[in-house]
């Protein structure tokens, strides 16, 4: 059951938080653009009824800030992981849950069980079995040129990181062209 919701002064301009829900849909395509003097007149009755018909049809998705704020508790233990596919789909609801829920294991110092805590690794560490995987994906993908054997096998961590922050840049840039 959906409690109405009542708008104090439906008349008065938009707020920048609703304007910016509905700027984020119209980016998305989930919603058409606006002529500028009609986004300008936008009132917060308006931009309310487009953000109920937006929240209706389908959730919202998570803000990049709460994907940041999510990774960060992942990373230092305070939620478990979350498979990449489930990640890059959250909405922002569950985000919202999952982060609520972290940092109150957060505030009880209360790390999930097994959680090891990363060590960083000494300059010239030899690549990690995760980067090396990652690596051979990108390399599939078409995201990476092949690399030699040779250096394959002499792979550092940090030429490692290197070589798989290019390829997601080059995964990302295909991705938005696809968009």
């Amino acid at each position: 059951m959906n409690k109405e919701i009542v708008i104090k002064n439906p008349n008065e301009p938009a707020t920048n938080a609703q304007k910016k829900l509905i700027g984020r849909a119209v980016k998305e395509k989930r919603y058409p653009r606006f002529a500028a003097d009609k986004w300008n007149a936008l009132t917060k009755g308006e931009a309310s009824q487009i953000i109920t018909k937006l929240n209706g049809t389908e959730e919202i998705p998570a803000s990049d800030a709460q994907k940041k704020k999510l990774a960060d508790l992942i990373h230092r233990g305070f939620r478990k992981g979350l498979k990449h596919e489930t990640f890059v789909n959250l909405t922002s609801s569950m985000a919202k849950s999952m982060i609520w829920h972290a940092v109150q294991a957060e505030k009880a110092g209360q790390t999930i069980e097994g959680f090891v805590p990363r060590t960083k690794l000494p300059p010239y560490a030899p690549a990690t079995e995760r980067q090396k995987e990652r690596l051979a994906q990108l390399v599939r993908d078409g995201f990476l040129p092949k690399i030699s054997k040779a250096l394959y096998q002499k792979m550092t961590h940090e030429q490692a990181t290197e070589h798989i922050t290019r390829g997601k840049l080059a995964e990302q840039r295909v991705a938005r062209q696809a968009a």
